[in-house]
């Protein structure tokens, strides 16, 4: 009973939107386009993102208390998250506000993760297991190619341990880590 238990590190490699994806996804995005951009840009988890709030964000910080972890979250946004949650700020008139009163049900989140799983071919989906949260994968493997240290990762993810950062830091390409040599 004292033991506890712990997860097995993931056998494969997590996927990450290629430039080519992220462009179809640009492309045809739709009414999702701004939710999508928001993930991409912030590593936020969808289930954070969808009850964004106008409180949460404040001079160019965003401070939300995380689902997952019920950790508090407060890191500052670049100027592309900036851009779409400022457009849609516009449109909130009071604190408790969703900043995308569109997915508030259950079906509304659903089409969003079917949209952007038919943009690829269902093959390609079930073996790279795209969803969502794909998102997060991918703005934490930009962030360590661009040479985020992974401690700062860490915090911009909201992860506890720096170990669960880790799992993005040893699936860097061979190329990404010659240039550091």
């Amino acid at each position: 009973r004292a033991l506890k238990l712990m997860k097995a590190p993931p056998s494969h490699q997590r996927y990450t939107f290629s430039n080519d994806d992220l462009e179809l996804i640009l492309k045809s995005g739709n009414k999702h386009l701004e939710f999508y951009l928001v993930l991409l840009h912030t590593g936020l988890r969808a289930s954070d993102t969808f009850y964004l709030q106008r409180k949460h964000i404040e001079d160019g910080q965003l401070h939300i208390q995380m689902h997952k972890t019920s950790d508090w979250l407060h890191v500052p946004l670049n100027l592309e998250a900036l851009s779409v949650l400022n457009k849609r700020l516009g449109s909130t008139t009071k604190e408790n506000d969703f900043i995308f009163p569109e997915y508030q049900s259950e079906k509304q989140r659903r089409q969003c993760r079917w949209q952007l799983q038919s943009m690829f071919e269902r093959e390609k989906v079930r073996e790279n297991r795209i969803a969502l949260h794909t998102f997060r994968h991918t703005y934490a493997h930009q962030m360590l190619a661009n040479g985020m240290p992974k401690e700062v990762l860490q915090t911009f993810l909201g992860h506890r341990s720096v170990r669960t950062t880790e799992i993005y830091a040893n699936w860097v390409t061979q190329n990404e880590l010659r240039k550091w040599i």
